[in-house]
């Protein structure tokens, strides 16, 4: 397994790969516009930080995400806007290289890293996960049913 960072060749395919994260997420989710899905995963590519892990040259998950701040500040973080692995490769270290590596890029950078998960269901296994990785819960997500 590779870990390196996504180019524009690699856009089909990650487009690919969010649909594929968009099909297992939970009732109620927004349905996925083509355009837009092409146009952030571009730009994360050119102005963000795409990771992919490969096996045998097909990318077999990937995180990408932006610098960003909150609305009522100045400081930057870098926040993920996508965290995936497809389901064949979940048993292995995959996830946990891939965030770590994302962790690093924003350690290198001097920013603080934001991960989130909504919409995908089994959740408390996820909030394990994270919080495996030395990360601390900071809110939750509520929507209309």
């Amino acid at each position: 397994m590779i870990l390196r960072l996504a180019t524009v060749e690699d856009l089909s395919e990650l487009y690919m790969m969010l649909l594929t994260m968009h099909s297992g997420t939970v009732d109620g989710t927004s349905p996925v516009n083509s355009e837009k899905l092409t146009d952030m995963i571009n730009t994360s590519l050119h102005r963000g930080v795409v990771i992919v892990a490969e096996v045998d040259g097909r990318i077999i998950g990937s995180i990408g995400g932006m610098e960003t701040s909150d609305w009522w500040s100045d400081k930057l973080y870098l926040a993920d806007l996508w965290f995936f692995v497809y389901k064949e490769h979940r048993k292995s270290r995959v996830a946990i290289k891939l965030v770590k590596s994302f962790l690093e890029i924003g350690r290198d950078a001097k920013i603080s890293v934001k991960l989130g998960h909504i919409y995908s269901g089994d959740i408390d296994r996820k909030d394990k996960f994270y919080e495996r990785l030395g990360l601390s819960k900071v809110g939750s997500l509520y929507m209309e049913a």
